[in-house]
């Protein structure tokens, strides 16, 4: 099958890419950056664009089977990490009062934190609503998204931690843009799965896994391997079980 893929320089997304090679699916890449995508293959086109040009992603649709999607939001951990040492420079070579000594030390990294979590653009939603524009309008019906444990029904799936400081602190804006994005997909006319896996690890492909599970099932370790994701994303272009569902996915 023509493949095409979004998100391809992210874990998921080089997942992605590498499984559906293997399987032998001819594979389009879109990337902004293609310089980011390290895989080389006969079967692979590369394509540099940039997912809010809605004319670059009608492009690149044309003519596919079907398109998986693992767009992403990234947080700036640089800005953290140079927050962290700035404050550490001042209270180390400033003399200063023991109180605000604490307040530089601690409460500069978590506004520096909180401030570039604020600033969470939608990427992920937006993207998404060009590429479902374009699908239809192509009549490419298969879609395969990547979204999260959390989002949509599926709150209060990610175990107590994740669910009443993660989400809450860190990740609000990010999963408000996930919500938006679910809606988009599942308002379109497309034969859509969107698979909300618990969190991601680099581990390995090991295509043991649960999906489609209760949310009071306590035996989950609500983590999943970014390999074992992109093995049931692609296992979704061709079967129909979770067609226009959202079936969780976790160890």
């Amino acid at each position: 099958m023509k493949l095409l893929i979004f998100g391809v320089t992210g874990g998921t997304g080089r997942q992605l890419v590498e499984q559906a090679l293997a399987q032998g699916h001819d594979v389009t890449a879109f990337a902004r950056n293609p310089a980011k995508l390290t895989a080389k293959h006969e079967r692979l086109r590369v394509i540099q664009g940039n997912i809010f040009d809605g004319h670059a992603v009608d492009r690149v649709v044309a003519g596919q089977d079907a398109a998986l999607c693992a767009l992403g939001n990234r947080f700036r951990w640089w800005s953290l990490v140079l927050a962290i040492v700035v404050s550490q420079v001042v209270v180390r070579t400033i003399a200063m009062p023991r109180s605000l000594q604490l307040l530089i030390d601690i409460g500069f990294p978590v506004l520096t934190l909180i401030f570039f979590v604020a600033r969470t653009a939608p990427v992920v939603s937006q993207g998404t609503k060009n590429i479902v524009c374009a699908m239809e309008m192509e009549g490419v019906k298969r879609f395969v998204c990547e979204s999260s444990l959390g989002v949509g029904d599926s709150k209060g799936q990610g175990g107590w931690f994740f669910t009443y400081v993660l989400l809450p602190l860190l990740l609000r804006h990010a999963f408000a843009d996930k919500e938006v994005q679910e809606k988009v997909i599942q308002g379109s006319t497309l034969d859509w799965v969107i698979v909300r896996p618990g969190a991601l690890t680099n581990g390995p492909r090991t295509g043991t896994y649960k999906t489609g599970f209760d949310g009071a099932d306590k035996s989950l370790r609500i983590q999943i391997s970014r390999a074992d994701v992109a093995d049931f994303m692609l296992r979704q272009v061709t079967d129909s079980t979770y067609l226009r569902k959202t079936p969780g996915i976790s160890y």
